[in-house]
């Protein structure tokens, strides 16, 4: 994931990723085109999103082309309306996942380049989620190699941590007001 915060990455941030040679892993992934309208290609979109979001977060970022994981090239993208793309996938992701996630799609616009798009998926506490597009019903995560589908024992964890949560921030909360009384 670019460490800076989505509204503030420019042009400089996404050259640090090709000079410095940034692989993919756990929480960035590269694209080089945007998923087309067949539902192969939505498929394989809400499932790199779903993995950020069952494990840490990350960013998939459209208009860099890849060799091996490595950025080798910022091509950009050859659409005509940045907003309706933003859009469309904002539309795609909505629709795809169960329970929704917390994401922020971008149009990075370049000085007289093709603009570069980024969605920035946050890790959920709510989930695990799941693709459910067209009768696809797979829940996956990612690991430094990049996304997965989960296992039963994965699952487990995933629903068990979830459950635990809202006891687990009651605790903190109780903890902390006890602190500040003292």
């Amino acid at each position: 994931m670019i460490s800076e915060s989505l509204e503030k990455i420019g042009e400089v941030d996404l050259e640090h990723l090709l000079v410095n040679g940034v692989a993919e892993g756990k929480t960035i992934e590269y694209k080089a085109v945007l998923p087309s309208n067949s539902d192969a290609d939505k498929k394989e979109f809400l499932a790199d999103v779903s993995s950020f979001a069952n494990s840490t977060g990350g960013d998939l970022i459209f208009g860099i082309d890849e060799a091996q994981g490595a950025p080798v090239g910022i091509p950009g993208l050859a659409i005509s309306d940045s907003d309706l793309e933003v859009r469309r996938l904002d539309s795609i992701i909505n629709d795809g996942l169960e329970p929704r996630v917390r994401f922020t799609t971008r149009a990075i616009q370049r000085a007289g380049k093709l603009p570069v798009l980024i969605v920035r998926t946050e890790r959920s506490w709510i989930g695990p989620h799941r693709v459910v597009f067209r009768g696809h019903d797979k829940f996956y995560a990612r690991n430094s190699a990049g996304k997965y589908p989960m296992d039963v024992s994965e699952l487990r964890s995933a629903f068990t941590l979830t459950s635990s949560v809202p006891e687990r921030v009651r605790q903190f909360r109780e903890d902390r007001i006890a602190k500040l009384r003292e």
